[in-house]
């Protein structure tokens, strides 16, 4: 059976402070974490998540994209609790850039157009499919500009597979970026990063909590 993981990321891969010249640190607006979610599911969930959304979102009244910034509390959670219902797995990543150490971005790297975004994209699905032990992976990205290295997403995507597959295993099969607005599963993976950066910030500790804890893996 196929098996597909859906990933956007909350937040920005930017720097939430430059140094000014007397040694300040000066917001620059960035957000403050950096969170990528990915939802694992193979054929069969797919198709009752996309139903079941369309069916929560008939009932709640709602014709647009699902954003987490915009739909109502009550909508939100019961979208949430279709995780548990269908039982998909949840991988994710946290990165506090308040502590976070290693590099933004690497000027003149040949495989990769921003470093610190695409990197940790790479390490998720890698640490993702090798968890499942799965292989012939769907790896289904949010489309971001910025991922697009000298004119497209090709050298990113080898990147990816050059990352997860070994001589003996094919662990990633294609990856193909996508506007959310056209794919449902994305829009709950959004949803979740949502749910994930409220819930670190401070803002809403209760929507990470409808979803159970053996759907839910921070990997890294």
């Amino acid at each position: 059976m196929a098996h597909f993981i859906f990933i956007d990321e909350s937040g920005d891969p930017g720097k939430p402070f430059e140094i000014d010249a007397a040694g300040n640190k000066v917001p620059t607006g960035a957000s403050l974490y950096y969170i990528l979610c990915g939802i694992f599911l193979d054929t069969k969930q797919l198709m009752q998540l996309e139903f079941r959304i369309m069916e929560v979102k008939n009932q709640f009244g709602y014709k647009k994209e699902i954003k987490s910034n915009e739909v109502s509390l009550s909508l939100y959670k019961a979208l949430l609790g279709l995780i548990n219902e269908i039982g998909i797995k949840i991988y994710y990543c946290t990165v506090n850039k308040m502590t976070y150490k290693g590099k933004f971005a690497v000027d003149g790297n040949n495989d990769l157009g921003n470093v610190f975004d695409e990197y940790n994209i790479a390490k998720l699905v890698e640490l993702t499919t090798k968890r499942e032990k799965a292989e012939n992976v769907e790896v289904v990205i949010d489309r971001a500009d910025r991922r697009i290295h000298n004119g497209n997403f090709e050298s990113f995507n080898c990147y990816i597979k050059k990352k997860s597959n070994t001589k003996t295993i094919k662990r990633v099969e294609n990856v193909v970026h996508v506007n959310s607005e056209y794919v449902n599963s994305m829009q709950v993976s959004d949803l979740v990063g949502g749910a994930l950066r409220d819930y670190f910030n401070g803002k809403n500790k209760d929507l990470k909590k409808i979803i159970n804890k053996t759907n839910l893996y921070k990997i890294f």
